[in-house]
């Protein structure tokens, strides 16, 4: 069993816009579901996610729900501090903050 301290773990990321197109980072490496999520979600029409973005010393594979499950290659959440439940929220996240850079144009 794993202990959580702190259920909340505070990353940097960043995403910007040239033109049609967004780029995301973050600081983990992403099980492909994940990145497959952020562009189909993007408004923009070209989304690029550049990953291990960020110095830091916990930045490991993220797998899906199903990774574990199966036991996919690095699919064990012992070997992260962030699961699933985490990903979906740097996904939500990234495609919220992609979503501000083409507010004007929803309107």
């Amino acid at each position: 069993m794993r202990l959580v301290r702190d259920p909340v773990n505070a990353v940097e990321m960043h995403v910007m816009r040239l033109g049609d197109v967004a780029i995301a980072t973050n600081p983990y490496e992403l099980y492909l579901d994940y990145g497959v999520q952020i562009q189909g979600r993007s408004p923009a029409p070209q989304t690029i996610l550049i990953q291990l973005a960020a110095a830091m010393d916990f930045a490991y594979y993220v797998p899906t729900p199903r990774a574990i499950t199966a036991g996919g290659y690095s699919a064990e959440i012992t070997h992260n501090l962030v699961g699933p439940e985490g990903a979906q929220v740097l996904v939500d996240r990234t495609v919220e903050a992609i979503g501000k850079l083409w507010a004007d144009e929803a309107k």
